[in-house]
């Protein structure tokens, strides 16, 4: 079992979440690209979006970094941030209701295979996750401290 269970992709919420990020960071977000095909390259047009890539500066303990964001119609979500030596994941997995792992979880840069129960509150839609993440990150990059990533307090 994977993220999505075999959902489709959500392309509108994809899309949308981009359009959060942007609105919210202006011009901290320097480069986004879309993912239109399985095994494509990154590209400027949301032809048919499989995921994004936000490039977003300043980052947590480097000078920038990016997210991949995916979602798939079933409401299962991935936001995958990744900078020179850190990296860390909030994620909405379904298949995971029958399992130790939680459905909303938290992969910290500490332990990116480690499964924690996340800070970011269930069934919200594409925007509100967004922002939540959005201000998890904001909280950790203000800082330089990666270990407040997953401290806020059902956010945003």
């Amino acid at each position: 079992m994977a993220v999505g269970s075999g959902s489709p992709i959500d392309q509108d919420a994809i899309i949308s979440a981009a359009n959060v990020f942007q609105d919210r960071l202006g011009d901290c977000v320097y480069e986004v690209r879309f993912k239109n095909t399985r095994h494509g390259p990154y590209e400027a047009d949301p032809i048919s979006p499989r995921e994004v890539r936000l490039t977003v500066s300043p980052g947590i303990s480097q000078k920038g970094g990016y997210f991949d964001i995916q979602w798939w119609q079933n409401g299962d979500y991935k936001y995958h941030y990744r900078e020179n030596g850190l990296e860390f994941r909030f994620g909405r997995e379904g298949d995971n209701a029958g399992t130790s792992d939680p459905v909303r979880h938290f992969h910290p840069p500490s332990d990116p295979s480690q499964h924690l129960q996340s800070c970011i509150g269930p069934d919200h839609p594409p925007e509100r996750v967004t922002l939540a993440v959005i201000a998890c990150w904001f909280a950790a990059a203000e800082t330089g401290d990666p270990s407040l990533l997953n401290s806020q307090n059902n956010p945003p």
